[in-house]
């Protein structure tokens, strides 16, 4: 998962997909499902379209709503 949050924080010009703030410290980033677990099909929650990089918090908030 570390290598696709990788490219994925390439792809995202270096920011959050949630907020759009630039990332400043590599350990705030945690992988988010696009479509969360369960809401979509188990077959494609870890599928590379589905996850995007986000800060910690930014997830917290998002819960499990899609977004």
């Amino acid at each position: 998962m570390r290598k696709l949050l990788d490219k994925k924080i390439v792809v995202q010009n270096g920011e959050c997909a949630l907020c759009n703030e630039k990332f400043s410290n590599y350990s705030d980033i945690v992988p988010d499902h696009i479509n969360p677990r369960g809401m979509g099909g188990a077959w494609r929650d870890d599928h590379p379209e589905n996850i995007q990089a986000v800060h910690w918090w930014c997830n917290g908030e998002k819960g499990s709503s899609r977004g």
